[in-house]
């Protein structure tokens, strides 16, 4: 019980920093992305302006969009299942600890009966 608890434990710590990573990409991709659709819209102000040409790239924007936060949501939910068994595997741990402290104290209590 004790190496699964503590393999988790490893596992989550690199996860994390995954995930904080691939949240700092998203933010810098999404401002990256923003700035692309100011042009667009920009472009599509101006008069005789490409209608067919900004829906395309509107459209090839926003999947992008669709396509990073899923990865991130992606990482978000496998790491959150991670942490929900590591908190299992540390309530188990614990628990099997405190019975095996409660039957020391039962056998010493038992010794100094006798």
């Amino acid at each position: 019980m004790s190496q699964k608890h503590e393999e988790m434990i490893g596992l989550i710590l690199q996860e994390e920093e995954e995930v904080i990573g691939l949240h700092r990409q998203h933010i810098d991709d999404m401002v990256e992305l923003i700035k692309q659709e100011m042009v667009l819209l920009n472009e599509v102000d101006k008069p005789g302006s490409d209608v067919d040409e900004y829906v395309y790239s509107l459209d090839a924007i926003l999947a992008h969009k669709m396509e990073i936060i899923s990865l991130l949501r992606g990482r978000l939910f496998n790491f959150r299942d991670h942490l929900k068994t590591e908190e299992m595997l540390s309530k188990k741990f614990y628990e099997e600890r405190g019975e095996v402290f409660d039957n020391l104290d039962l056998d010493d209590k038992e010794f100094e009966q006798k």
